[in-house]
């Protein structure tokens, strides 16, 4: 007995043949990457949240809805609050042969504590720092007020005065000698 061809059942089966190789592909070959130099997170009112960057692309703060010139051009991500002003952020940049590298949550205007990595592998300078800051009165002015680090193997606590000075060091360096510094207290 003669079996008639149905072209519609070779078309399906070429059909099931091709889906089920993609399907084995897609789940043998998975590739989850998205590659962009710059991706913006905003609002429904299209108010940015958070950037991702190269350093080509990386935004200037917005301090009270306005722009200001970044010091630095580094990769990284930056957190802004529902005003769409500049919050915080982890930054990471290299210039000649020295990096730095950190994560600063701010004030409405200025940097508020940081945790940095700055090494220079020219020199073999390095630092690393938790560091907390007075909130200034300009965009940019805060104080630098409180540290915690190791700066070329002396670590130690530094607390300073509204100026910026070292009133309180309780230190260690790289040699083993303590250093004790505390104002003199008149009554």
């Amino acid at each position: 007995m003669k079996t008639k061809s149905n072209p519609s059942l070779y078309a399906l089966l070429i059909w099931n043949v091709l889906l089920t190789a993609y399907l084995v592909y897609t789940h043998v070959y998975t590739d989850n990457t998205t590659v962009t130099e710059r991706l913006d997170i905003v609002s429904k009112d299209q108010i940015p949240l958070l950037s991702l960057s190269n350093a080509d692309l990386f935004p200037d703060p917005i301090i009270d809805g306005k722009t200001h010139k970044r010091a630095v051009s580094p990769s990284g991500m930056v957190f802004f609050n529902e005003d769409g002003n500049e919050v915080g952020g982890m930054a990471f940049s290299t210039r000649d042969s020295t990096s730095l590298n950190a994560f600063v949550l701010d004030y409405s205007n200025a940097d508020a504590i940081g945790m940095l990595v700055h090494e220079d592998k020219g020199s073999g300078s390095h630092r690393a720092a938790i560091q907390i800051n007075d909130k200034g009165e300009t965009p940019g002015a805060g104080t630098h007020r409180i540290s915690l680090q190791n700066e070329n193997g002396t670590a130690g606590l530094f607390i300073m005065d509204r100026k910026g000075q070292v009133v309180v060091e309780l230190s260690v360096d790289s040699l083993g000698k303590p250093k004790l510094l505390l104002p003199q207290i008149t009554q």
